[in-house]
């Protein structure tokens, strides 16, 4: 978590007021509190902030603009929101937002992975600051990632064919042509390609504020790329740079927290296009129930949205953070929710999960190899045990490579589309006695692939090897050698 500080106009002082100001310093554990003034830059420094969080009526001030220089802070860490979200609000309300907002600050740290590129546009003044670069949020690795269906996916999804295949992963080749759209992140199976400044653990970390300090209340999330002037009450914008970043997860999650998703592309959205089409990716209710994904395509549409949107009155849930630690991280946070969901009420459980595949596997064909296991990049399948062997498929975390289908040498496995939710869950789909050697009672493996290397062996004319597949090669070498020495001793006789 990076070093952070929340700075406040005059005006945005006197709407949220000092108490509140103080509990937030307190309960976010920020480092620095305090309104602008020309002291700023000192105590920026002197207190070694990394981050910040301002609530200024006047945007970008001009003390923010070579920040980088001065202090080395990103220009990505800093976010900037308007005082007019907090006027006639009520003191919950005002303190949990800037909660959600001084926490999230404080997760910035992906910013700093971000390199400056040459800017798109040189003024005189930027050129007197001897400014000819820029930083832009294009999407950075959160962690090293190897599965081959989620790195092609991040590569085919970039609209402008920008990205490229690293060592660890998927990665923006050309930064500095990069519309920081999102829509690879989005696309995604596990998300970790992130938006530097909208991340999966900022998201988790923003519906979590809501349900713990305004969990009495109805509330919605708003993901948005703009600042709106003015948003009711109990509506937590969660800014982005742009709403083709919005993953399944992150609206499904919010919901299953207790807390109504809405997503809205702007009308002045710079990715407009891509935009719209990953609004209409996204699922149009939560799977198995009747609750509606709101979306809004518009500055107008949003503005009937907030007037007639009716909020979940679902019970609170804390989304536990060993959800996105795990390695399936964002497929981890969709299940989770579901499952969470599962609680709450009651699923329809012949309702697709859209990017959850099943698999289907014909236990005549298998022999239970284990190839599956071996191929599967997301561990998806499982042999195991002692005396009987069990073939089991972990269905929600398939994401589809079909490496399992690929690679089975009996044709025995079938990806046959988007899982129901009845299908999520881990399912024995083959079983099977385990061959121990006849000679010291060594597992072998499965009776099912003795059987078929028998066959194969006394169907190309090797019958004599056949008699020897129940024999471990430890005890086969000893029979070896004693027929070898039988019949060398019988020679020499």
């Amino acid at each position: 978590m990076l070093n952070a500080g929340l700075i406040v106009s005059k005006k945005a002082r006197e709407i949220i007021g000092d108490e509140i100001l103080k509990e937030v310093f307190e309960e976010a554990k920020l480092s620095y509190v305090a309104e602008m003034g020309d002291y700023i830059i000192d105590d920026v420094k002197n207190n070694e902030l990394k981050a910040l969080l301002v609530v200024s009526e006047n945007g970008r001030e001009r003390w923010m603009e070579d920040i980088d220089q001065k202090l080395g802070i990103s220009p990505l860490a800093i976010l900037i929101i308007p005082p007019t979200w907090f006027k006639d609000k009520s003191k919950k309300y005002v303190f949990t937002l800037l909660m959600a907002y001084s926490l999230r600050i404080e997760l910035m740290d992906l910013a700093y992975r971000v390199q400056p590129t040459a800017t798109s546009s040189v003024s005189r003044r930027s050129l007197l600051k001897l400014k000819t670069y820029e930083y832009k949020p294009y999407p950075a690795l959160f962690d090293e990632v190897h599965a081959e269906r989620e790195i092609n996916r991040a590569i085919e999804s970039c609209p402008q064919g920008l990205i490229v295949k690293a060592p660890e992963g998927p990665s923006v080749g050309y930064p500095e042509r990069c519309s920081v759209c999102g829509y690879c992140s989005a696309s995604s199976y596990l998300g970790y390609l992130e938006i530097p400044t909208a991340t999966t653990d900022q998201v988790v970390s923003f519906i979590n504020v809501i349900v713990r300090y305004y969990e009495d209340k109805q509330a919605a999330l708003l993901f948005t790329d703009s600042i709106i002037d003015e948003v009711p009450e109990g509506i937590f914008p969660f800014l982005m740079p742009c709403t083709a970043g919005v993953h399944d997860s992150f609206v499904l999650a919010s919901y299953a927290a207790g807390i109504t998703p809405i997503v809205h592309v702007s009308s002045k959205c710079g990715s407009r296009d891509i935009a719209l089409k990953r609004l209409d990716e996204l699922p149009s209710h939560f799977p198995g129930t009747s609750f509606t994904i709101s979306k809004a395509k518009d500055d107008e549409e949003l503005k009937r949205t907030l007037l007639s949107i009716k909020l979940t009155q679902l019970s609170r849930s804390e989304i536990p953070l060993d959800v996105i630690l795990q390695r399936s991280r964002r497929r981890a946070l969709l299940i989770w929710s579901i499952e969470e969901m599962s609680k709450k009420v009651k699923l329809n459980e012949d309702d697709v999960v859209p990017e959850v595949y099943n698999v289907e596997v014909d236990p005549n064909k298998c022999v239970l190899c284990g190839v599956c296991v071996r191929a599967c990049q997301m561990l998806v399948p499982e042999l195991k045990g002692n005396n009987t062997l069990e073939l089991s498929y972990n269905i929600p975390y398939c994401i589809g490579s079909q490496r399992c289908v690929r690679n089975c040498p009996e044709k025995a496995v079938v990806v046959t589309g988007f899982a129901k939710i009845s299908d999520l869950k881990k399912k024995v789909v083959n079983k099977a006695e385990v061959a121990k050697c006849r000679f010291c009672g060594k597992p072998l493996g499965s009776e099912k692939i003795k059987t078929k290397v028998d066959t194969l062996l006394i169907q190309y004319g090797f019958a004599g090897t056949a008699q020897y597949t129940d024999v471990c090669n430890e005890c086969k070498q000893k029979i070896l050698t004693k027929i070898w020495l039988e019949k060398l001793l019988s020679g020499k006789k």
